[in-house]
């Protein structure tokens, strides 16, 4: 086969493009065009089989750094990878492998989705130049009863649920994103190591603004005493919903209104076709949180890269060993 082609932005038809990702079988909303313009400082991508046909696209987040494309996952972006119109051959796989090797020198970090991981798993390896890592997300599919999703909660689960409808909690849907950034900012910024920055909060907004344009968001906050105490945001697109970003007081948490209004979340969508994807970063404590609805793992590959050049190679090596090797997340649930 021929090798995919790498295109800048600006070579990219954003029709074309967005077709791709919304008729493939790896469809989730971080690969649309638009999506990426908002995340990323700017984006390329590797397309086959021809600038003019895109049957297998891989959008590639890049970063200038000493004068060189750097590839970095961006926020709100938990996994990108290869999306394909139809079947997805390993051959197919291992040509796009090749083809991103051969033109980047440096890769902070890019996560793969989960549709990727069985062609990824007996060629990923072979590639020496990349150091591998091995990542979870949480999924549950909405397709039973709630019944039946409602009996897969763990014990803890069904109880702290049970507890929630003793708070007297009542519920608003909305497209107003901006109290549950605030909730963020004043419950959980400072649980964060080194704070929040300004850009990340405005990359947040605009995201969230383009999202609603699209129809595809969808925020519950709990209320108490007319004053709210706690908000989920949920990113739907096609048959995906994502848990984006929430954020609760204390009296949100004591109360666990996140537990009821995911659980609300669910009850409205069982018996559909949407899978659930808690976005969950690694963090145990959280993980035992979305394990607890039932969501089974689903693991997806990370790599990174450094082939710099002499000294460049060498600095890098010496900041990566001083940094906490996680993916950049801005959930929290306790």
């Amino acid at each position: 086969m021929t090798a995919p082609l790498l295109l800048s932005r600006n070579e990219i038809d954003d029709v074309r493009w967005n077709e791709t990702v919304k008729n493939s079988e790896q469809h989730i909303i971080y690969a649309y065009s638009w999506y990426l313009d908002v995340v990323c400082e700017q984006w390329m991508a590797l397309v086959w089989p021809a600038a003019e046909d895109y049957q297998v696209i891989m959008p590639l987040p890049v970063k200038k750094k000493w004068f060189i494309d750097v590839i970095q996952q961006p926020l709100f972006c938990q996994y990108l990878g290869i999306f394909s119109s139809g079947d997805l051959s390993k051959s197919v796989v291992e040509e796009f492998l090749k083809s991103l090797d051969r033109n980047f020198r440096y890769i902070s970090t890019y996560n793969f989705n989960p549709s990727n991981t069985a062609n990824l798993q007996p060629l990923i390896r072979r590639f020496n130049t990349f150091r591998l890592s091995e990542n979870t997300t949480f999924l549950l599919s909405l397709r039973s009863c709630y019944e039946n999703l409602s009996a897969g909660y763990s014990l803890d689960r069904k109880t702290n649920l049970k507890r929630s409808f003793t708070e007297n909690w009542s519920f608003e849907k909305s497209q107003d994103f901006k109290p549950l950034v605030e909730m963020f900012q004043q419950n959980h910024e400072s649980k964060i190591a080194g704070g929040v920055r300004k850009s990340t909060y405005e990359i947040l907004s605009q995201l969230l603004e383009k999202i609603s344009e699209n129809q595809s968001l969808e925020i519950w906050y709990a209320i108490k005493d007319n004053l709210l105490h706690s908000g989920v945001l949920i990113v739907k697109s096609e048959n995906k919903a994502i848990y984006l970003f929430n954020a609760a007081d204390k009296i949100g948490r004591k109360g666990n209104a996140r537990t009821i209004m995911l659980d609300k979340f669910f009850k409205e969508n069982a018996d559909s076709s949407i899978l659930f994807d808690f976005e969950s970063p690694d963090v145990e404590s959280i993980a035992s949180f979305y394990r607890s609805f039932g969501a089974n793992a689903a693991n997806y590959f990370g790599i990174k890269k450094n082939d710099l050049f002499f000294p460049f190679k060498q600095i890098q090596n010496r900041r990566l060993k001083k940094m906490l090797n996680t993916r950049p997340t801005l959930s929290e649930d306790f």
